[in-house]
């Protein structure tokens, strides 16, 4: 395993739509080797989700994080060729976003608080389940990187774009705790 190095804003690799996966390589030692590696990475790194184009490998494969289980700990899913149905458009969940490729800065984004994800697994299994509130704005967040769009593309107000120590500092608190804005 390793800790790969990641790609910032600015870098091509970060605004290429990515290639799919044939489900025939997912369970490959090239394809999970790649997973083990961004497990790693994210963890380093202390991020919630990772793209693979962060990682300097344009193909559509992320990691996306945002679940607890019963127990309380963190559940993450590898999701290989996703594809996002919004459930309710009409209900959006706004939150400062912040991303490993975009070191330092947050920005407010509003995006769909219910989707359905179609994907295949890291096990080559095709997978279909909804997710809601953080869990979501992670999914989406992860997906855009596989179509070449980061979190800033998304900010409509740029005076909610902040370094993330200015952000803590004069931000309203609300602003800053997804799981605050999910209650809502």
């Amino acid at each position: 395993m390793a800790i790969l190095k990641v790609a910032r804003m600015g870098h091509p690799v970060l605004r290429r739509k990515c290639a799919p996966i044939a489900p025939s390589q997912i369970t490959g030692a090239k394809i999970q080797g790649l997973i083990r590696d961004m497990f790693e990475t994210m963890a380093e790194y202390s991020g919630v989700g990772l793209a693979a184009p962060q990682v300097h490998n344009p193909v559509r494969l992320a990691i996306a994080g945002g679940e607890v289980d019963g127990d309380g700990e963190p559940v993450y899913r590898v999701v290989i060729n996703p594809e996002i149905t919004v459930l309710d458009d009409d209900h959006k969940l706004g939150m400062y976003e912040g991303c490993l490729s975009v070191p330092g800065l947050r920005g407010w984004v509003e995006r769909p608080a219910k989707i359905r994800v179609k994907a295949w697994n890291e096990k080559g299994q095709e997978e279909v389940f909804t997710l809601e509130g953080f869990p979501a704005i992670v999914m989406q967040h992860e997906c855009d990187h596989l179509d070449g769009v980061l979190y800033v593309d998304r900010i409509t107000d740029m005076t909610r774009f902040a370094f993330e120590t200015e952000a803590d500092r004069f931000l309203e608190e609300a602003d800053l705790d997804p799981e605050d804005e999910a209650e809502d």
